[in-house]
């Protein structure tokens, strides 16, 4: 197994962000405007991997996809603690990458500053895992979605993106068993890449509304026979619901390593051309329901 199949591998992109950022309903959000700001096709909601709203990467992506869909593309904090505690490790630091690569070199100095890097992970790995649980994260996660649904999605159809931490809260919302106050549903669709912490294939059976997974070839957190299970499933679902407007699709990213939807090395050619195609398969899911919503139930 590859080292970069773990979560903190990758690397840092190339580009500037060029959206903004607000509080939106008690959140620190980066929001990238549709580009006819007054028409947006829909709404689209990223829960970004572990590196946060803060990583370029998740800002770059958020861009393109305003760009490319049409639509407003809300990238919210969602790791942050709304109590008012400073409690560090929320969110992993981008130079975590630079300690994974770090553990591939070889040499005796490098042998011996690789217990530093060791303790450097762990030191945010394990306040990670216990401040951005999901028992933690996902009320929260909810709240906003209710009122984005309630306020500027009122009239326009949601579309939601997970990338690895933040793909297991994709599915659920995918689930469709929260609802607003007034019983409508919290999206219309959703998209996730190399998803981890979903359980197989409970998880999967859930999912109601439109869901699209990208899937690493590569990729401890979701195994070869997790995503045959993932793929199994999606299918016998869409046959037995496309009549009636829900379809589901799984495309598996020959090669790939886990990240590489958001991290892949762009001087990794094969990833990086693997990660764009991600990207191409997200903006193709988001512009096909916000063209032609799921029927409500």
């Amino acid at each position: 197994m590859s080292l970069k199949t773990c979560c903190a591998s990758g690397s840092l992109h190339t580009g500037i962000p060029t959206g903004r950022i607000k509080k939106l309903h008690g959140l620190d959000c980066y929001i990238a405007d549709a580009p006819d700001g007054r028409n947006p096709k829909g709404v689209v909601v990223i829960i970004p991997d572990a590196f946060g709203w803060t990583l370029p990467n998740n800002r770059i992506l958020a861009d393109q996809y305003a760009k490319r869909t049409g639509a407003h593309v809300f990238l919210p904090d969602f790791m942050d603690d709304t109590d008012g505690d400073t409690v560090p490790g929320y969110v992993m630091p981008a130079d975590l990458m630079d300690s994974f690569k770090a553990l591939s070199k070889t040499g005796l100095w490098n042998q011996l500053a690789k217990v530093g890097h060791i303790l450097y992970m762990i030191r945010h790995f394990i306040p990670f895992r216990w401040y951005c649980s999901p028992s933690t994260a996902s009320p929260k996660i909810s709240d906003f979605f209710k009122s984005i649904r309630t306020n500027e999605a009122s009239d326009l159809p949601i579309g939601t993106a997970g990338f690895c931490w933040g793909a297991k809260f994709v599915t659920e919302l995918c689930w469709d068993q929260t609802k607003t106050d007034d019983g409508k549903r919290l999206v219309d669709c959703g998209f996730i890449a190399h998803p981890s912490q979903l359980k197989y294939p409970d998880d999967i059976d859930k999912v109601v509304l439109p869901l699209s997974c990208a899937a690493a070839e590569h990729d401890m957190q979701m195994s070869a026979d997790n995503a045959q299970q993932t793929k199994e499933v999606l299918t016998a679902k869409t046959a037995k619901t496309k009549d009636d407007g829900f379809e589901h699709e799984f495309v598996m990213y020959d090669g790939a390593e886990h990240g590489f939807a958001v991290r892949a090395d762009e001087n990794e050619k094969h990833q990086a051309a693997q990660g764009k195609k991600a990207e191409d398969q997200a903006v193709s899911w988001f512009s096909r329901w916000f063209a032609q919503p799921p029927p409500v139930a």
